[in-house]
């Protein structure tokens, strides 16, 4: 079982995604800490003490890790110590040569949030103006450089019959694995639960037609927080599977203590209605975000049979 890592390094970001979970940490943060990010040294003995329990893969996200002008230290010192590292980021910043020339040929993969296949479409997700261009301007540098590259979409009502589209912007800028991922209805996404989260049955479609297009470039997929049985004969695409099987992750949020998120995701963040019993991939399947369950029902998760 390979051990993983999350770590916030801080809640300050140049988007205000529709969908962002962090919103209300930031919150929690500044209540219990003061602050919301962690120093240097502060993260320097959370990769040392993971690398120290066994742990072999470590993720700095946020907020966005690239406003940072640490983190090309913290990559270095995780990378020292033999841990794999993973940076999930906007990209926003890498667009400058500066700054992405200090953050390539460090080994790290990088994880792009792309949400739109226009300006129109990803600006209207992140709310900020520009960020489509920039993201795309990254994208392609960083595969141009040979780095390891993987684009991020989140799926949401802005953005739902796009997909297609997004997975034409990826492949163009180089791409070929991306991560398709149901958003958590909590922070920004919980405050308009209905204008950001779609219901299963409207996404289904153009995402199948998204894996078709990005599986016939040749190209990876997996997706996030899919019930199985709405995908079908794309369910080995679930993330989930993988990471029951080979991962054991570990949140260290700045709000909280350290969290077990594969426990936690599984036994308090998602559910199942009473349905989910007769199917026969009822042990392999998460279910979905309790949000979803209390706000739209489970009607839509037909249990398979056989």
């Amino acid at each position: 079982m390979i051990r993983h890592m999350d770590i916030k390094l801080s809640y300050a970001c140049n988007n205000n995604c529709v969908h962002c979970v962090v919103s209300d940490q930031r919150d929690g943060a500044l209540a219990t800490r003061g602050r919301d990010f962690r120093s240097t040294d502060e993260v320097m003995a959370e990769v040392e003490s993971a690398a120290a329990r066994g742990f072999k893969v470590v993720t700095f996200t946020g907020g966005e890790p690239t406003l940072r002008k640490d983190l090309a230290q913290l990559v270095r010192h995780a990378r020292k110590l033999g841990l794999l590292v993973g940076l999930q980021t906007n990209a926003r910043v890498l667009s400058y040569p500066p700054v992405r020339r200090g953050l390539t040929g460090l080994g790290a993969r990088f994880v792009v949030a792309m949400h739109g296949p226009d300006a129109a479409t990803h600006d209207g997700v992140t709310r900020a103006d520009g960020s489509f261009e920039q993201t795309r301007t990254a994208l392609s540098a960083l595969t141009e450089a040979g780095e390891k590259v993987t684009g991020k979409v989140v799926v949401s009502r802005l953005n739902s019959e796009t997909l297609p589209g997004i997975a034409e912007v990826l492949l163009g800028a180089g791409v070929r694995r991306v991560n398709f991922t149901f958003p958590h209805g909590l922070g920004n996404a919980g405050r308009d639960f209905s204008g950001v989260v779609p219901r299963y049955s409207e996404v289904m479609p153009p995402l199948r037609r998204a894996v078709a297009r990005f599986e016939e470039a040749g190209g990876e997929v997996t997706t996030e927080a899919f019930p199985l049985c709405l995908l079908g004969d794309l369910s080995d695409l679930a993330s989930e599977d993988v990471y029951r099987r080979q991962f054991r992750s570990e949140v260290r949020q700045l709000d909280q203590g350290p969290r077990d998120w594969s426990r936690d995701r599984t036994q308090d963040g998602k559910a199942k209605p009473p349905s989910c019993l007769e199917c026969m991939l009822d042990s392999r399947c998460e279910g979905v975000w309790k949000e979803y369950l209390e706000t739209y029902g489970g009607e839509e998760l037909v249990p398979v049979r056989r």
